[in-house]
């Protein structure tokens, strides 16, 4: 790894230790540069485990060790919490990261949780599963969801059982059919009506027709991921797509506009945390090529992830120790005014991920803990 991203990784994991010694329960977002803090992990509470977990296997510290199991328990009062589908988000870094570092039975009852959990959100009819339970959400799915997939996988893979594994894809391939463009684009969330008909929309981005870039750097990831897990040749042919147009909707400056109806328009902000993302996306499907002799393709998305990343390490890392995380310039929710400008936890892991997928990129043992 070269040594501006050594230095680079070094940095966030040193925010890592200062985030942990100042900052009790879980760091959600910042605002004005001060981290929002909940004890029950919110839908991002994995990512901050997950960087523990990063933190531990560099050091070898107990201390991190312990820090990162004793806050994987935490999450079971999420355990039966079935209103929300970003099961892997909240069980992935934190759980399975957790049983592949240090396999304790402890850890298996909330991997099990979030299967079931996202289960309960399976809607049969659009063999979708539906994004939240609560009010106003109904008939609502959204493409972030197939990060959270490889929950039900791996729940079934432990068992030894193939019942949501099934229903993994069959959401999978409805995500492929009702979320993505031909283009190589998504929409953000897809809805149905009380007749099952079903059109796509948006939540974030700045239109349905518009393509919100950190939903594109989600849907880039989930697919590689999901070829990671099932083999199924499709997933990756789509990941390559989607990665594509997230790069060539690039801001000249290698970063992300917030949507990419904004690209290289200076009064609209970036979102650092879908470059971070994208970046351990396209470091994934290098991996995954590279496994299947691709050696020409292997090099070309290594390359355009580390364009990524040094863009980010040049204009993102942060400054001051005691503000903002690992990264800053994420944009959390533009239409509604939230988090711009700001850090986010998935911001902030996604890049320590993505960094640790080029240091240990000769070393399958290591990637294979990663969720």
């Amino acid at each position: 790894m070269e040594e501006k991203f050594t230095a680079a990784y070094k940095r966030g994991l040193q925010k890592v230790e200062y985030m942990w010694e100042h900052l009790e329960g879980f760091p959600h977002i910042t605002r004005n540069g001060e981290w929002l803090v909940n004890q029950n992990g919110h839908w991002t509470g994995g990512f901050w485990i997950g960087l523990l977990w990063l933190s531990y296997l560099e050091s070898g510290d107990a201390r991190m060790g312990e820090a990162a199991r004793e806050r994987t328990m935490r999450l079971r009062c999420r355990m039966t919490d079935n209103t929300t589908h970003d099961q892997g988000f909240i069980f992935g870094p934190s759980s399975v990261m957790g049983y592949r570092i240090c396999p304790q039975a402890d850890f298996l009852p909330l991997i099990h949780a979030g299967a079931r959990n996202m289960m309960d959100l399976y809607v049969d009819q659009v063999e979708l599963i539906q994004a939240w339970r609560e009010e106003g959400y109904r008939g609502i799915s959204i493409v972030d969801t197939i990060m959270n997939l490889p929950i039900l996988w791996i729940s079934d893979e432990l068992k030894g059982e193939t019942g949501q594994k099934e229903i993994c894809q069959r959401v999978a391939r409805s995500i492929m059919q009702y979320a993505l463009r031909p283009d190589g684009s998504s929409y953000h969330v897809v809805k149905w009506d009380e007749n099952f008909r079903i059109y796509g929309d948006t939540h974030q981005g700045y239109s349905a027709e518009s393509c919100w870039t950190r939903g594109q750097a989600w849907a880039l990831y989930g697919f590689a991921n999901l070829y990671r897990y099932t083999e199924k040749k499709e997933y990756l042919e789509t990941a390559l797509k989607l990665a594509e147009y997230f790069y060539e909707h690039l801001n000249k400056d290698k970063l992300p506009a917030w949507d990419v109806i904004f690209r290289d328009c200076e009064e609209m902000p970036v979102d650092a945390s879908a470059a971070s993302i994208a970046a351990s996306g396209m470091l994934l499907m290098a991996d995954l090529l590279g496994q299947r002799g691709e050696s020409g393709q292997r090099e070309r998305w290594i390359r355009r992830g580390k364009e990524l990343l040094e863009a980010e390490t040049e204009l993102c890392l942060y400054q001051e120790l005691d503000r903002y995380g690992i990264i800053r310039q994420v944009t959390v929710d533009y239409p509604r005014g939230s988090g711009i400008g700001e850090s986010a936890m998935y911001g902030d892991y996604y890049f320590m991920e993505a960094l640790f997928r080029l240091k240990y990129a000769d070393n399958e043992k290591m990637l294979q803990l990663l969720y």
